[in-house]
């Protein structure tokens, strides 16, 4: 006999999933008559369940549970807003972008979305279907601290790593010094920087270039720093910066792994 599992849905609602061949559809009935407090973290539980999910099943479950919440207009209000603060707040420890492109679509689409929810659908877009893991993190020029102007890309070809780590960050941001202070602190990601396996490429992308100049003794000397002399990346069309600080890992060949990641996905994903 197969097991049963619970499929956590929409705003956080636990669904029982037959075992049957052909289960039944998904009901949103208890999980509005819950407290606000219990639907948030009925909705956390199934944000984590998403996180430990393969690309295509979270975006199954996710489209599943858009069509559901459809049926409730207040289900719809409930859901979409809980979706927005776990998956897209650039202040959530579990962000997402990818999974949030199906709760996108469905702004675009939905009879029940409110003309300020297809202007922000329009709005985000192209925003952030910028970098989507799997794609090439698209290339920008940087200056380093000694005044050359360098490139991403060829700055990775030249090291040959097998990962990379794109910090973008600024002197002023307490959240900065943080992750600058944990990963210099951590052995793991040292013995891979020794090694040549990790390249960190820590990129300033705002205008005070002598903040940044006066700052740099803050940062790892192994560490490869720059400044955006252009402002491309604060444009919105090579990279979607919501929120700094904002990290970034790449494969061997340059291929989003992780986008927008926190810390702490990041470091599993480096170990």
């Amino acid at each position: 006999m197969t097991k049963c599992h619970f499929l956590l849905l929409a705003a956080s609602l636990l669904l029982l999933v037959s075992c049957k061949p052909e289960p039944k559809g998904p009901s949103l009935s208890q999980y509005g008559a819950q407290s606000e407090a219990t639907q948030n973290a009925l909705f956390e539980q199934y944000v984590l369940t998403l996180l430990a999910s393969p690309p295509e099943r979270a975006r199954q479950l996710q489209d599943s549970i858009m069509t559901v919440a459809e049926s409730d207009s207040t289900e719809w209000q409930r859901i979409t807003k809980l979706e927005e603060l776990y998956l897209l707040d650039p202040n959530s420890p579990y962000r997402n972008e990818e999974l949030f492109i199906p709760v996108l679509e469905h702004f675009a689409a939905s009879p029940l979305a409110s003309e300020e929810q297809r202007a922000h659908a329009a709005w985000l877009a192209p925003r952030i279907t910028l970098n989507r893991p799997g794609q090439v993190a698209a290339d920008f020029d940087f200056i380093s601290p000694k005044g050359r102007r360098e490139n991403l890309h060829a700055t990775i070809d030249a090291r040959k790593p097998q990962r990379t780590l794109l910090f973008f960050s600024n002197p002023g941001c307490p959240n900065c010094k943080e992750i600058t202070e944990s990963l210099s602190q951590d052995l793991g990601i040292q013995a891979m920087m020794e090694d040549g396996r990790l390249l960190v490429v820590n990129i300033y992308p705002d205008e005070d270039v002598q903040a940044w100049l006066d700052y740099l003794p803050n940062y790892p000397a192994e560490w490869v720093c720059g400044y955006d002399p252009d402002q491309l990346l604060n444009s919105n069309t090579v990279y979607w910066l919501r929120a700094i600080p904002s990290l970034y890992l790449l494969d061997e060949q340059k291929r989003v792994i992780l986008k927008d990641a926190p810390l702490n996905f990041l470091l599993a994903a480096l170990r």
